[in-house]
């Protein structure tokens, strides 16, 4: 196959792909973010999201959070709106370690809460000796 040839393969595949996702916009979403000695609190506005279409992932230090919209429209045309539909998406870097075993994440009435429990630093006594 020659080069020409590869290229009009990938351009046809990439254009059918674009063909089967449907145009939706990406919101990034409103968040609070809470701190304490024991842990941080990110509370994320979410509207129209099921738990089933949420995705929270950690790796190493980044936080990934993403979610898509169930939302059906009305039958009907559009004649104005004040509120926008999609999905959403928000990467956070930690400045510091957490307890990755005790995070705890709560979709409710499209409000997520995400604990992020601090990991306590291990510390180790050196026992010293004398020669």
């Amino acid at each position: 196959m020659s080069i020409s040839e590869l290229l009009k393969t990938e351009d046809k595949a990439v254009t059918e792909q674009e063909k089967t996702q449907r145009p939706r916009p990406t919101f990034t979403p409103s968040t609070d973010l809470y701190s304490n000695e024991e842990a941080h609190t990110l509370v994320l506005d979410l509207p129209g999201v099921k738990e089933s279409d949420l995705e929270i992932s950690l790796e190493k230090d980044e936080l990934r959070i993403s979610a898509k919209t169930s939302v059906s429209e009305p039958n009907g045309n559009l004649r104005y709106s004040e509120y926008g539909t999609g999905d959403y998406k928000r990467t956070f870097v930690l400045s510091e370690p957490v307890d990755e075993d005790k995070i705890s994440a709560v979709l409710q009435n499209g409000v997520l809460r995400l604990k992020l429990p601090r990991k306590k630093p291990l510390s180790k006594k050196i026992e010293v000796k004398t020669q």
